[in-house]
């Protein structure tokens, strides 16, 4: 008896470990064709032009430097104004996010509730019907063509998923933290600055990676709003590059798509453990 327990559970671990090893091949496959697009545009970026017509997918036989100077002379200032705006946007978004978190999680005040419920409402109304009304009001306050065209109406919209998720990371604390600080005289901003912010960094990291992708990656908004191409994103500028490179040079145009992806890229390494942080952060209590 003792030895068919042995041979069952010596199966059964036999069968979990195989299990196991058919997941993490699985997953190694669908990790390595996620990559393919990137490697693929890496590699046409050092190609000359007969190289991508003869063989594309071959690696090139000499790097063609000069299609990354071509395209950073092109971009270089667009992704230094992307940088800046996005950089604002971002830190004014997690500004309102933190205070209005604090406001709805730590707060009492009459229709607390349903003004709540209208920030989450907010969240099922897709951007692209913000677009028209937003448009005219840029167009009211005449800031056209200006980077203050962007960053208000990002923040504005960016905000209410900031609001929500630090609310409900301040609503899971111990309410006898903030009752003890009003007992020892702290006003409602120091107990914002002491207490909910230093417990809040996870999900504001999680809030700031989230909204600098997205404020990054827009394309549609600073094309209707920003015409001059020296205070252009690098959505817009790469998009426009690519259009004038054509057939003439594919190289120089996968290369700006190189540079237009490597400062997001570089940026979800380094903060890849806090997004993730921030994002369990409220799905365990206690």
């Amino acid at each position: 008896m003792t030895r068919n327990r042995k041979y069952q559970k010596g199966g059964h671990h036999a069968k979990e470990l195989r299990f196991q090893v058919i997941i993490e091949i699985i997953m190694c496959i669908i990790t390595f064709l996620s990559f393919v697009p990137i490697l693929v545009m890496v590699i046409t970026s050092f190609k000359s032009n007969v190289e991508i017509y003869n063989d594309f997918f071959a690696l090139p036989k000499k790097l063609m430097l000069s299609n990354y100077n071509n395209a950073f002379k092109t971009l270089s200032g667009n992704m230094l104004n992307t940088l800046i705006v996005v950089a604002i946007a971002v830190v004014l978004t997690l500004v309102l996010a933190a205070v209005g978190g604090y406001v709805f999680g730590a707060m009492d005040f009459p229709g607390k509730k349903i003004l709540f419920l209208i920030f989450l409402a907010l969240m099922m109304i897709p951007g692209s019907l913000y677009l028209t009304p937003n448009y005219i009001l840029v167009q009211k306050y005449h800031i056209f063509n200006t980077w203050w065209a962007l960053i208000l109406p990002w923040i504005s919209g960016g905000q209410v998923l900031g609001i929500v998720l630090c609310r409900n990371s301040i609503e899971q604390l111990p309410g006898d933290l903030f009752e003890a600080a009003k007992l020892e005289g702290c006003g409602p901003l120091r107990c914002l600055f002491y207490i909910a912010l230093p417990l809040e960094k996870p999900i504001l990291s999680t809030v700031a990676v989230m909204q600098l992708v997205t404020y990054y990656n827009d394309f549609i908004w600073p094309m209707m709003v920003v015409e001059s191409n020296n205070k252009q994103m690098i959505t817009v500028a790469v998009r426009i590059f690519s259009n004038a490179q054509g057939t003439v040079n594919i190289g120089a145009m996968f290369a700006g798509y190189v540079i237009a992806t490597l400062p997001i890229f570089i940026l979800f390494m380094f903060t890849s453990r806090m997004y993730m942080e921030g994002l369990t952060a409220g799905a365990v209590k206690g």
